[in-house]
C-alpha cells in the first residue's frame, strides 16, 4: 500500500501516497488578459502545468510547484494554502496540553464521536480536505462498538474509524486526549441485531490484518477529479466508516447541510485555482465548473460537520477548548 505523507508547512498539504521527483519551476508567465486563440491547446497547457502541483502535494516539492504555477498564471495557491495550513496547524501541531477528557461517555453502542483536535497524521489529512465552519471545527470521526469497549482497559481498540492503512480502530484513550470533541447518540430506535451486523461488517475492514485497502478521498495519486463515493469499499476515511455503519442499518447520517461551506477548505482552493485558470476568459464557465465540482463532491464525501448536523443524531456531550 502506498504511503500517506503529511508535511505541515505554510503551503504543503497531504493527500499523498508516494514521493515524487523534483518538479521544474521554469515557467514563463503568460498574458492572462487575452482569450486564447486555440482553446484546446490552452487547456492542454494548463493541465500540463497543474499536474506537477497535484503530484507534489505532501512532498517537499509542493512549495516550488505551487509558486511556479502562481508565477506563470498569476494565481494565489501559495497564499491560499498558507492561510489554510496555518489555520489547520493549531489542530495538528502536537499532543494536546489540555487535561484528559475523563467525563467523555462510552456507554451507548453505535454512538458517534467527532473531534476538532488531533495530533495524528490521519486527522491532519482530514483537516485539510474538510471545511470547518461550526464551533469545534470538527473534521475527525469514529463510532463506538460497545462490545469491544473495556472500562478496565481504555487502550482496547473499540471505536471504528480510519487510520493509515484505511479503515481501523481507535481507543477510548485516543479520544479522551482530543482537543475539541463531541458525542452524538442516535435519536431513533436502533435495532440491536442490525447494529451488530453493521459493526461486524465494518470490523472486516477495520481489523489490523486487513490491509487490502487505501486511505484517501480520491482514487489515484491525489486525483482531486476522481472523488471516491461513500459506497466504495477500497478507499476509506474516518467519517466514511461512521456513515457506512449507519448506512448498513438503512439510515443516512450525511445531512449535506448548506451550513457546511465547502469554500473553506484546501480542496476548494485547488479546484478554484484550476478552473479559474483553465477558463480565465469566461467567469461564468469557470464558476459553473467550480459549482458543479462542489455539488458532485458534496454528494460523494461525508464530512464531520455534515454528520454533526444530521437530524438522526443528538449531541449528548461536547468540550470545545480551542
Amino acid at each position: 500500500m502506498k504511503k500517506i505523507l503529511f508535511l505541515v508547512s505554510v503551503i504543503a498539504v497531504a493527500l499523498a501516497v508516494s514521493c515524487k521527483s523534483a518538479v521544474s519551476t521554469d515557467m514563463t508567465a503568460v498574458d492572462m488578459t487575452k482569450a486564447p486563440t486555440d482553446v484546446a491547446a490552452w487547456e492542454a497547457q494548463v493541465n500540463a502545468d497543474f499536474q506537477p502541483v497535484l503530484d507534489s502535494l505532501g512532498t517537499d516539492n509542493a512549495a516550488p510547484a505551487m509558486s511556479a504555477f502562481d508565477g506563470k498564471y498569476g494565481s494565489s495557491l501559495v497564499r491560499d494554502f498558507n492561510s489554510q495550513i496555518s489555520r489547520q496547524a493549531r489542530f495538528s501541531s502536537g499532543p494536546s496540553s489540555y487535561p484528559t477528557l475523563t467525563d467523555m461517555p462510552f456507554n451507548r453502542d453505535g454512538a458517534v464521536y467527532l473531534s476538532g483536535g488531533s495530533a495524528d497524521l490521519v486527522g491532519s489529512v482530514i483537516g485539510w480536505v474538510a471545511p470547518k465552519n461550526l464551533p469545534g471545527s470538527y473534521f475527525h470521526g469514529a463510532a463506538l462498538d460497545l462490545n469491544k469497549y473495556d472500562p478496565n482497559n481504555l487502550d482496547a481498540p473499540s471505536l471504528e474509524t480510519a487510520i493509515l492503512k484505511g479503515a481501523g480502530y481507535e481507543t477510548a484513550n485516543d479520544w479522551r486526549g482530543k482537543v475539541n470533541a463531541c458525542v452524538l447518540n442516535p435519536n431513533f430506535s436502533v435495532n440491536q441485531a442490525s447494529l451488530d451486523s453493521a459493526q461486524s461488517a465494518l470490523d472486516y475492514y477495520c481489523k489490523p490484518s486487513n490491509t487490502n485497502m487505501q486511505y484517501g478521498f480520491f482514487k489515484g495519486y491525489v486525483n482531486i477529479f476522481n472523488v471516491v463515493t461513500k459506497e466504495d469499499t477500497y478507499y476509506w476515511y474516518c467519517t466514511k466508516v461512521v456513515w457506512s455503519i449507519y448506512n448498513r442499518m438503512g439510515v443516512d447520517i450525511d445531512s449535506n447541510s448548506s451550513a457546511v461551506d465547502f469554500t473553506k477548505s484546501g480542496l476548494y482552493s485547488l479546484v478554484k485555482t484550476y478552473y479559474n485558470t483553465l477558463y480565465f476568459y469566461s467567469s461564468s464557465k469557470a464558476n459553473n465548473a467550480i459549482n458543479a465540482y462542489v455539488t458532485d463532491t458534496r454528494a460523494k464525501i461525508v464530512l464531520a460537520e455534515e454528520i454533526l448536523l444530521s437530524p438522526k443524531l443528538t449531541k449528548v456531550y461536547e468540550k470545545i477548548r480551542e
